[in-house]
């Protein structure tokens, strides 16, 4: 019942959602002025107006208004300028391969830039194979044309910005919410007796790192927007509030206070473990709900249909846990604990509240903001090296042009040969692994797609049908375009066929020539990839020694052990721990796609990065608990042996003695003292060793 719930809100939420009204939008934005010129007879302005259009729709991502500026003065003038200076080299065809080779270069290496910039380059490459595409009679009308849809899209876009200032935002936070429903509902699984440990761990880990991801975007969005982080900006300071309440929220659902095998048997006889997934199961079904109010600056002040469920099973465990005595006793005192703490949070969100012993230092206008936004790499002369990946794809890129006009020239070219270049932009990414999936889904999306638009030429012989339908795609690729690639494709193919079948006629010839000319472009990219090539395999190493000493730093910030213990240090600390380990678990995922990946020990790394999880969740207990006594002196040995087994970048001389038996294990976990929790993080840290040492031997 709650599964098809789930589902079905996930269909409302979607169509209510950001994703489908910017398709609605950019939809009616791109289609508008096409019909416009067409109905006035001036065809070249419709095809430049939309072109620039639907292009440059493509740049503008989630963001604040400063950003958005900064992304529309910058795409249009460089679509411009790429225009004209392409479509003035189309009379001469090694003069376009030469430009466009270029182009293909430097387009790439603006990547140094910032992903934005990156993204503005990608696209005004696209622009460059769309002219060679159209082949305009008039290169000048038609690159003022292209400005002109370029600024027509940007004015609609920017003009809703204004009107809703942090519609993007809130998104984000409700995609943040949803995430962790998502992630909670996993960790429901864990007190399931019919549900294996190993497959859960993966999940759980990819959902962790799918909400640090939603972390992240809301610190973009929010941390960069100066009006927004004013300290009089009443809005601006809910929504930081709530940005804080939901970081802080995620630690508590990660955090752990007990192995979840050691729970498992203790409570194995009693009803605890189905009252315990239940009350989990409720509490994610009000992060949900709470996703209907994220547009509100006021407290909720309605009725909450979970509050009494969840107080109803909450008297239940309590019932439980005083019939309970010893470890069961225990161990659902401690996880109850956990649970109120999490409807807490759930309810001060809800109410624009914060803790009032966070107050001060929430707030405090000594903490350093900006700090916590990814920053980027912009020096473009420590990038001219081979050891730069983004210069390796731009040299790799390049090469893939040179071949895909060879290859070009070597048959007979046509107006939709264009389309070769077109999946290389598209499909060709710095990592082997993108790349791969990249060409899967482009060749699955463009197959099933041309049998759609093939099924549809068949049965409907109205233009005017088909052209509607070709707007009902040209929807669905921009509402996927940001969700899935190959759901995009799908529903971008037909309607390209159907647009263009319905214009030029020739359905056949399009069609063959899309299937032709995009699984051309999806080999020479697979085949490119070994020239320059960027292998994640061989960043593994790095990413280990990144994501075990952050997550040393987080103990040892947890421990007070450090010196800085500022909020913005702890903050950042914390911070930095899950980012490296979410780093470290694409690197594992993208290497298993490699080729000649046996050299790898694959066990010893999904070990590793479950063994890190684990621990990084102990910690976070320790964070939120604030266990900070005396008992840390006694435990300086302990502490030490988890550094040195923590350390990657050195092999230790010798192997550390085995690991505690299951019995010993268990005995950790008996109590919620802070020193059985060092305890707990030695032991993992152990494993991990002895994981890293099979990784290196094998």
């Amino acid at each position: 019942m709650i599964h098809k719930k789930t589902i079905s809100a996930s269909i409302t939420y979607f169509f209510l959602g950001e994703y489908f009204s910017d398709a609605v939008r950019n939809t009616i934005t791109v289609v508008l002025p096409i019909f416009i010129f067409f109905y006035l007879g001036n065809v070249e302005a419709a095809t430049g107006i939309g072109v620039g259009a639907l292009l440059i729709s493509l740049t503008d991502l989630p963001d604040n208004k400063l950003n958005k500026l900064k992304t529309a003065i910058y795409s249009i003038l460089i679509f411009f300028l790429t225009t004209l200076f392409v479509s003035l080299s189309l009379s001469h065809a090694l003069l376009l391969a030469s430009l466009v080779t270029i182009l293909a270069f430097v387009f790439s290496m603006s990547a140094v830039y910032g992903s934005k910039v990156g993204l503005i380059g990608t696209m005004a490459l696209i622009v460059s194979t769309f002219v060679m595409g159209l082949h305009p009679v008039n290169p000048v009308h038609f690159s003022l044309y292209l400005l002109l849809g370029g600024i027509w899209y940007y004015l609609i876009s920017m003009l809703q910005v204004l009107i809703r200032p942090y519609r993007s935002l809130h998104h984000a936070i409700f995609e943040c919410l949803m995430s962790s429903a998502a992630f909670l509902r996993s960790k429901a699984k864990n007190y399931d007796l019919n549900i294996p440990f190993d497959p859960e761990q993966k999940e759980a880990i990819k959902l962790h790192i799918k909400v640090n991801q939603k972390h992240e975007l809301i610190r973009n969005l929010l941390l960069t927007d100066k009006l927004a982080m004013r300290p009089e900006n009443k809005k601006g300071q809910v929504l930081l509030g709530r940005a804080l309440l939901l970081i802080d929220l995620h630690g508590q659902l990660n955090a752990v206070h007990f192995d979840y095998a050691f729970v498992r048997k203790a409570l194995a006889d009693h009803p605890s473990l189905q009252l315990i997934s239940r009350l989990i199961e409720i509490l994610a079904d009000d992060l949900e709900a709470l996703g209907k109010h994220v547009r509100a600056v006021k407290p909720f002040a309605g009725k909450v249909a979970g509050v009494e469920d969840y107080d109803q099973i909450r008297q239940l465990l309590t019932i439980e846990e005083l019939n309970q005595s010893g470890i069961p006793k225990e161990v659902i005192l401690k996880i109850g604990a956990n649970m109120d703490a999490i409807a807490q949070n759930i309810e001060m969100i809800r109410q624009n509240q914060v803790p009032q012993q966070r107050k001060a230092e929430t707030f405090d206008p000594e903490i350093v903001y900006p700090i916590f936004v990814t920053g980027d790499q912009f020096s473009i002369r420590e990038h001219l090296s081979l050891k730069s990946p983004i210069f390796r794809f731009a040299l790799r890129l390049s090469i893939s042009f040179i071949i895909g006009f060879l290859v070009i020239w070597q048959i007979e070219p046509n107006k939709y040969s264009y389309w070769l270049f077109l999946t290389l932009v598209i499909v060709a990414r710095p990592k082997f692994s993108l790349t791969w999936k990249r060409n899967q889904q482009r060749l699955q999306g463009s197959i099933v797609g041309a049998a759609i638009g093939l099924t549809l030429i068949y049965f409907i012989k109205s233009p005017a049908v088909l052209i509607s339908l070709s707007i009902i795609f040209l929807l669905g690729f921009y509402a996927f375009n940001r969700l899935n690639y190959a759901i995009s494709v799908l529903f971008i193919t037909p309607a390209v066929i159907l647009t263009l079948g319905s214009y030029h006629g020739h359905f056949d010839h399009i069609i063959h020539d899309r299937i032709i000319y995009t699984a051309i472009g999806c080999l020479i990219s697979i085949v490119a990839t070994y020239i320059f090539p960027v292998w994640d395999s061989r960043q593994l190493a790095n990413k280990l020694t990144n994501a075990a000493n952050d997550t040393l730093d987080f103990l040892l910030m947890a421990l007070s052990l450090k010196g800085n213990n500022t909020e913005t240090a702890k903050r950042m600390v914390r911070k930095n721990a899950n980012m490296s380990f979410a780093q470290l678990s694409e690197a594992i995922d993208s290497a298993k796609l490699e080729p000649m990946t046996k050299r790898l020990h694959f066990k010893s790394l999904y070990g590793m990065q479950i063994t890190l999880y684990r621990i990084n969740a102990i910690i976070t207990s320790i964070y939120l608990s604030g266990q900070h006594t005396a008992q840390i002196a006694a435990d300086k040995q302990q502490v030490d042996e988890i550094m040195m087994n923590l350390s990657c970048d050195r092999v230790l001389k010798e192997v550390l003695q085995r690991f505690y038996h299951d019995q010993e294990y268990h005995y950790l976990q008996q109590t919620d003292n802070l020193s059985h929790k060092i305890r707990h993080v030695g032991v993992l840290a152990q494993r991990f060793h002895q994981f890293y040492l099979d990784f290196q031997r094998l």
